[in-house]
């Protein structure tokens, strides 16, 4: 939550209206105009000493950007997209977009600009990373730039708001209606001259830019006709704000705005018709829905009366929707194709348990009012007792239908619509939405909804709507949700978003992101904060350990294995000397930071000769301008042979090296450095001549420890 000064806001409303050329007026009362949108989008979290670091800044950019693209009608080519950008860099874009539209002049066709910002501001002006940008310099470039239509979007604030926005690809559906002869400027801000401006952790983003995103994909679309306007937009974002804000701690907070558009029509932003992949909500679907996408992220959020359609224009992918009633909630899950519309209806949700939440950062007040109570009970009938012998024939059926059991007893199998206790079964536990307590079972356990306690099962345990808490199998343990606690079996477990604690098992272990460790034969994960042990780790990207004989992952911190290979990683090869061995040749392979290293090494004196091995771990630091130098330091173990007249034995050698490199071009350098090596001899054989340096004796025994310090030089590629 931030303060907005009047100042600021009035000074965004008051931007200067651009008119155009009565030889572009006349083009655009032409029927067949055509139009063609170009967007600068910014997002900047930094303001300057002594305002707070927005969190979503970033994200909204990101946001406005994907929907802009994705329905309204802005080419990849004609967007800029700034992140984390300075004041020159905020300058030289909207530099960089007057020559683009000066190029792309065609007669016939009409050009707008989108100006989106989120980020830091004041009275005076936008304040991206601190460095301020009045107000009537921006009008001036904006006015600069040949176009008939300006838009303007700023969600800002002078103490520090947080603000975002989203955005997509072009789609033509709507470049040839009525929206083209509209003509002038429209700005648009995210509160009015005297409020706060709010964000919240629950919604991951501030309330205006959400909304504004929700109402562009589709939810503002009041008329039904597939187009959302500006005013339907600006409409839908301001009743959508003020009700999710008056019970904040921040108060209500009401958006404000500056129309002044010329011509017949309104101004079209998105257009759903031409979009490959929408969800069509069907009537009889009422209440607060909120849409996240498989990455738990909400992409959507609005009020659903009953009686109406409409249609949300998303990406393809898998979506979870929670619909929200006073005293209840219902979940569904949603396969969205690339090329396909989906009907969401009443009949595909389920029942779940409402729980308590809270903002993070923030007061619950923040939270939808359906969920700023203590644990809500459901409109369900209340079965205490469900004993089964296969589903229908069982007591829930005989005395109220599908409903809450406490106890749920089962012979072959037992079903309950929720269940909040304990249920036991000869062969199969089922619940259709919510598991509160636990389910044991000789064949599986499968929840619908959520389950909160214990699953243990002979076969495998189901949870498709997340689980917390723990789930035991012989055979597999799956949650199709973020799952929170422990999942042990023998052959395999899965958890398709993210999981938070311990898999365990005797073969393999399967998540989309980890917070935690995964212990296994063969473990497969997206993103890992923790552990990777097995024998073979796959990962994506890794904050921690892969320990393991085959570690393979895009990015790792510490790789530890016979192989690592990381993509984003390092390998390097390297040939040098000392006093052990003349010439010895190594390989350093793993991340950028931790690495592997084996080497091998020969003497040869008279007529006897030596071959050195040795295998280790050690670190890279790189420092410098575009990190020329770098120090390495190296623990590694080795050993030799060396055959005199057909003789052989085996020596043992430690060995800490520590090095400063130089590169003098890319995949070359020089490096040299201090080795301090520990040597072991044969109790019947010691070689006295592995080094012409001092050595000292360490530990007790006749042909005890010998440590020396060495020097060596050599050549990196």
């Amino acid at each position: 939550m931030m303060s907005r000064s009047t100042a600021g806001v009035l000074a965004a409303l008051v931007l200067v209206a651009w008119g155009a050329d009565s030889h572009a007026a006349a083009r655009m009362e032409e029927p067949d105009a055509t139009l063609r949108r170009f967007a600068l989008i910014v997002g900047s979290s930094e303001g300057g000493p002594g305002r707070e670091r927005l969190r979503y800044a970033g994200s909204d950019a990101l946001a406005m950007s994907r929907v802009l693209e994705d329905l309204g009608g802005v080419q990849p080519t004609d967007r800029v997209l700034l992140l984390e950008a300075d004041r020159d860099a905020l300058l030289a874009a909207l530099e960089r977009l007057r020559t683009l539209v000066e190029a792309a002049a065609t007669p016939g066709v009409r050009r707008e600009l989108v100006v989106y910002y989120s980020g830091h501001s004041d009275a005076d002006g936008l304040l991206p990373r601190g460095e301020r940008v009045p107000y009537e310099d921006l009008r001036k470039l904006m006015g600069l730039v040949p176009v008939e239509v300006r838009i303007a979007i700023l969600d800002s604030c002078g103490s520090g708001a947080l603000t975002r926005f989203k955005g997509g690809l072009r789609r033509p559906a709507f470049l040839t209606d009525a929206s083209a002869q509209v003509r002038g400027h429209a700005y648009l801000a995210s509160s009015s001259a005297d409020e706060v401006a709010q964000e919240s952790d629950v919604i991951g983003a501030s309330f205006f830019t959400h909304f504004l995103v929700t109402g562009l994909r589709g939810a503002a679309d009041t008329t039904g006709d597939g187009r959302v306007t500006l005013h339907e937009a600006y409409q839908f974002a301001f009743h959508e704000t003020l009700a999710r804000t008056e019970r904040s701690q921040g108060g209500p907070q009401h958006a404000a705005y500056d129309i002044q558009l010329a011509g017949s029509g309104d101004l079209v932003m998105t257009d759903l018709r031409g979009s490959a992949a929408r969800v069509r909500i069907a009537e009889d679907v009422q209440g607060r829905l909120f849409v996240r996408d498989w990455g738990n992220q909400l992409v959507a959020e609005l009020q659903k009366p009953s009686g109406r359609r409409l249609s949300l224009g998303l990406d393809a992918g898998r979506y979870h929707v929670t619909l929200e009633r006073p005293s209840q909630r219902f979940e569904a899950e949603l396969l969205v194709g690339s090329k396909s519309d989906v009907e969401l209806r009443v009949g595909d949700f389920v029942p779940v348990t409402l729980t308590r939440t809270a903002s993070r950062g923030g007061p619950a007040k923040d939270v939808p009012l359906a969920q700023e109570s203590a644990t809500a009970r459901e409109d369900l009938p209340t079965v205490a007792l469900n004993l089964s012998l296969v589903p229908p024939l069982s007591t829930s059926s005989l005395w109220g239908g599908s409903g809450l059991n406490h106890v749920a007893l089962g012979g072959l199998a037992v079903r309950s619509y929720q269940l909040r206790g304990l249920g036991l079964a000869g062969g199969v536990g089922w619940v259709d939405g919510t598991m509160e307590g636990g389910q044991v079972a000789g064949i599986a356990n499968v929840t619908g909804g959520e389950a909160l306690g214990l699953q243990v099962a002979m076969g495998g345990n189901l949870a498709f709507g997340g689980a917390t808490g723990g789930q035991v199998a012989a055979v597999i343990n799956y949650s199709e949700r973020a799952f929170s606690g422990l999942q042990l079996s023998l052959v395999g477990n899965r958890a398709d978003h993210e999981m938070r604690g311990l898999q365990l098992v005797g073969a393999v272990n399967m998540v989309e992101d980890l917070v935690g460790a995964q212990v296994g034969i063969f473990n497969l994960a997206g993103s890992v904060s923790g552990a990777q042990v097995g024998l073979i780790n796959v990962a994506d990207n890794v904050r921690g350990v892969q320990l393991g004989i085959i570690n393979i992952a895009d990015d790792v911190s510490v790789p530890i294995g016979l192989l690592s290979l990381v993509r984003k990683g390092r390998i390097s090869f390297e040939v040098w000397t000392d006093d052990i061995s003349p010439l010895s040749v190594g390989v350093k392979y793993g991340s950028r930071t931790v690495h592997v290293v084996a080497s091998i090494g020969v003497s040869s004196k008279a007529e006897t000769w030596r071959t050195f091995k040795s295998l280790g771990v050690g670190l890279h630091l790189p420092f410098g301008e575009a990190d020329r130098y770098y120090v390495d330091v190296d623990l590694s173990t080795g050993s030799w042979q060396y055959q005199s007249f057909g003789d052989t034995s085996s020596n043992s050698i430690y060995q800490l090296r520590t090095s400063v490199g130089w590169e003098l071009k890319r995949r070359f350098a020089l490096f040299g450095g201090l080795s301090v090596n520990i040597y072991e001899p044969p109790p019947d054989d010691e070689d006295r001549e592995v080094t012409w340096l001092p050595q000292w004796k360490i530990g007790r025994g006749v042909t005890g420890s010998r440590l020396w310090p060495s020097l060596f030089l050599g050549v990196r590629i």
